[in-house]
């Protein structure tokens, strides 16, 4: 099939409506799940690519610029936001900002309805950065957008973040300096972010580089604040583990409170650790050891990529930004123990 393909081809195709089609485009979580994925499989079949560019009319510039983050609970997005909308206010744009909640079939309607609404380019955070039809369709259709927080292996596209990989790998060697052998880590979903892969990938790393076992992994939902149940096997039991790398500082904070429901202390007798260097973690007991990004100087710097590529620039700039391993209290040494916790 061609690239020509028509709206009504993929209803044809799907059984369903043009309305419908378009509702699954522009508003997924409108349409249920059953005929959203059989429309989406005939737009795969017959090669369907919305015109979005069309859609915003080819008017003048607007001065707006469009922000799709997973969620504004986390600080770590809610600084970013702030970074690029203090730059923004500096150069008399507008943002418009809306997220995805870590969920990757609600990125491409998020992004059309950014686009109906004649945004200059976008800044944005996806769930897969190296495999998504989001940037595939950006690119065909000439739209300006600036990565943040991904880091992809493609060399085509703009973005901005830190090295995720080396911040859990840098995050493992503290701990593992602290006499730590028994170690795992506590990931958000990596269907819902690759940042997630890549730290757990570096996690994995520094275990290897140190002749330390297998990497344990306990994988939850972004958001999740209840750990005491999904901790429970690595806290409890034989093998229990003295550590954990948490791939954020949200999910290292719900590990502390878990490890506190299961009657141990930290760091006394576990160790945790985050990444993100949110601005709370400071703030609780014990003083969260993280791996700290610059997320304010991120956002501005996403805007300043973007600003560029929408005057024209050809080349798309890519930086990775260095992380720092903040002076926390919830890192100790190693406490062995000649019984199993129960």
């Amino acid at each position: 099939m061609t690239s020509k393909s028509t709206m009504r081809e993929v209803a044809g195709k799907a059984g369903v409506s043009i309305a419908t089609v378009s509702r699954v485009i522009n508003s997924p979580d409108e349409v249920p799940t059953e005929t959203v994925e059989r429309v989406r499989a005939a737009m795969r079949y017959l090669n369907y690519r919305p015109n979005i560019n069309g859609r915003r009319l080819k008017m003048a510039q607007t001065r707006s610029v469009g922000v799709l983050v997973p969620t504004m609970a986390n600080p770590v997005f809610a600084t970013s936001v702030q970074g690029i909308e203090q730059a923004a206010h500096e150069d008399g744009l507008t943002v418009l900002l809306t997220s995805s909640n870590y969920d990757p079939q609600r990125e491409l309607g998020a992004v059309s309805t950014l686009l109906n609404n004649r945004v200059d380019g976008l800044i944005l955070t996806l769930a897969n950065a190296d495999d998504n039809p989001v940037i595939d369709l950006l690119k065909a259709e000439n739209i300006p957008f600036v990565l943040l927080f991904n880091q992809p292996a493609r060399t085509d596209v703009a973005s901005i973040s830190v090295d995720n990989a080396r911040s859990a790998y840098d995050m493992t060697q503290a701990m593992i300096a602290q006499g730590h052998t028994s170690l795992a880590m506590v990931a958000g979903r990596f269907e819902s972010s690759d940042r997630s892969k890549q730290r757990f990938d570096g996690f994995g790393q520094a275990l290897s580089d140190a002749g330390l076992g297998a990497a344990r992994l306990c994988q939850v939902g972004f958001g999740e604040t209840e750990l005491f149940t999904p901790l429970k096997s690595f806290l409890t039991g034989p093998d229990a583990v003295t550590g954990l790398v948490c791939s954020t500082d949200m999910l290292a904070i719900a590990a502390i409170s878990a490890c506190r429901d299961h009657g141990l202390s930290v760091p006394g007798d576990v160790s945790v650790g985050g990444i993100d260097g949110i601005a709370v973690g400071g703030l609780i007991s014990p003083k969260l050891c993280s791996a700290i990004q610059p997320t304010q100087e991120m956002g501005q710097q996403a805007l300043a990529f973007l600003r560029g590529l929408i005057r024209g620039q050809a080349n798309p700039q890519s930086l990775i930004l260095p992380h720092q391993l903040s002076t926390g209290e919830s890192i100790g040494p190693a406490r062995h123990s000649s019984s199993p916790r129960l």
